[in-house]
């Protein structure tokens, strides 16, 4: 084999592997799936707690912040629900009729932090 030919499958070989590595470290990462409330919903009352499922399991919740109109932080307390690593139960305080923010930040069991937001409505 010419070693111009086998440079060529070589350098073909490297790029399908850092490819798939980097498709495989991407996956790793924790999102989240779903929430209650959803994202967008308005709800008939403001929620004594707050769900939150991830696509992968969880080291640990670093914050969740439910912020109204105003900034104020209506979030209690938040761990990870014993039973699913996956999932995030926030409890919440002070309810009032409004629009929410909830932001998030997780560590993900790959040990990446991954942060995101979404809203609701309470009337």
């Amino acid at each position: 084999m010419a070693r111009s030919a086998w440079i060529a499958r070589a350098c073909i070989v490297l790029a399908a592997a850092v490819a798939l590595g980097t498709a495989s470290t991407a996956t790793a990462h924790s999102g989240i799936a779903s929430s209650t409330p959803k994202a967008g919903s308005v709800v008939a009352a403001f929620p004594a707690g707050i769900t939150m499922s991830f696509t992968d399991r969880l080291r640990r919740v670093v914050d969740v912040q439910v912020l109204d109109a105003r900034g104020v932080d209506h979030a209690a307390a938040a761990r990870l629900d014993p039973r699913n690593a996956a999932r995030v139960l926030v409890r919440t305080r002070a309810p009032r009729a409004g629009s929410y923010r909830v932001r998030w930040t997780v560590q993900s069991e790959d040990g990446h932090t991954q942060a995101g937001m979404f809203r609701f409505r309470a009337r």
